[in-house]
């Protein structure tokens, strides 16, 4: 059922997806949805906190003392797109219904996303303990980086539905990190 719920609330939302199209899609009756959930808004809750990635990117990736912050970033980049390539659908979710359905806002605060920021926080912040990166406000860093690997998932990914190309992410992740760690301005900082 959980699998159901999430395709259906991510093609149309939570508003518009229904517990009688939900149960039929996962081949039971409503009647076994609402036994185990309760409501629609205890399905979506379920879907949002079952589906979300048990292993955050950030975890994923190996903090090596020898590695340098191009191959560590860049190592998170591409393990951050892969999460998003994975939980595509769950994504889709909660980028649609924070915006057509408010009050679904509190279930997806709730959940582990937010806690994902923090984590990356601490993940940069171990970047900057261990002189790899310059110190600032860590949830900045962390945002920023997640930001831009974001975007470039909903534009190639969900705006325009086409196959990922492997080299093309490459050099996408890899200018990620070199204008995360170098900023754009010409002749440098002020």
């Amino acid at each position: 059922m959980l699998d159901a719920g999430l395709k259906t609330f991510a093609q149309k939302g939570f508003v518009g997806a229904t517990t009688k199209e939900i149960s039929s899609r996962a081949g039971v009756n409503e009647v076994t949805l609402f036994r185990h959930f309760g409501s629609k808004e205890g399905l979506y809750s379920a879907v949002i906190s079952e589906r979300h990635p048990t292993e955050s990117p950030w975890i994923a990736v190996a903090f090596d003392d020898d590695a340098s912050a191009d191959e560590l970033l860049r190592a998170f980049a591409a393990s951050l797109l892969s999460a998003l390539r994975a939980n595509r659908y769950l994504f889709m979710i909660l980028m649609g219904d924070v915006w057509r359905a408010p009050k679904t806002r509190t279930v997806i605060e709730r959940s582990a996303w937010e806690n994902d920021v923090v984590e990356a926080a601490k993940w940069m912040g171990a970047l900057m303990e261990a002189g790899k990166i310059r110190r600032m406000d860590s949830r900045i860093a962390a945002r920023t980086m997640i930001g831009m690997v974001q975007s470039y998932f909903l534009s190639v990914d969900l705006l325009a539905d086409r196959t990922p190309d492997p080299a093309e992410d490459d050099v996408m992740l890899s200018w990620f990190v070199e204008v995360f760690l170098d900023g754009i301005r010409a002749g440098g900082r002020r």
